[in-house]
């Protein structure tokens, strides 16, 4: 019988939202951001981008994703230019107040994720990784 607790699926979904949440607590508090928002920054900090690749990327339902846009566009954090090669659809692109905001905010993020894995250690911290490289790759 499946002991649902010891199901794979459940043990990276119930990881993944504790660590989600958690570091939440640094964007919520650094510059009020939800986590589509903060989402939306990290992927434009790389890239300039439109809605559906956010969606894509961040994997974000359409209606949260245009929510979170909007939200941004309405605070300054980025602006909507029209596609050259796609007239329909927009550019997103962070402003230097955006930029300013992911870069304070990375920053964090890499304490953040050094704090979390110091329970590991180096050897443990590269298989942890290859680990999650290997599933990646087989789903």
């Amino acid at each position: 019988m499946l002991e649902i607790t010891e199901f794979l699926p459940y043990q990276l979904v119930h990881l993944a939202n504790k660590v989600s949440d958690d570091f939440a607590n640094v964007y919520k508090e650094q510059a009020n951001l939800t986590t589509p928002q903060w989402r939306v920054i990290a992927h434009l900090a790389s890239d300039n981008l439109s809605a559906k690749q956010l969606c894509d990327l961040a994997r974000i339902d359409k209606s949260t994703m245009s929510r979170a846009i909007k939200q941004l566009e309405e605070r300054r954090i980025l602006t909507l230019q029209p596609d050259e090669d796609d007239r329909r659809s927009k550019v997103l692109t962070l402003t230097e107040s955006g930029l300013n905001i992911y870069k304070r905010i990375s920053k964090l993020a890499n304490e953040w994720e050094k704090n979390l894995l110091s329970s590991l250690s180096h050897e443990e911290q590269i298989l942890f990784r290859e680990v999650l490289r290997k599933l990646n790759l087989r789903i």
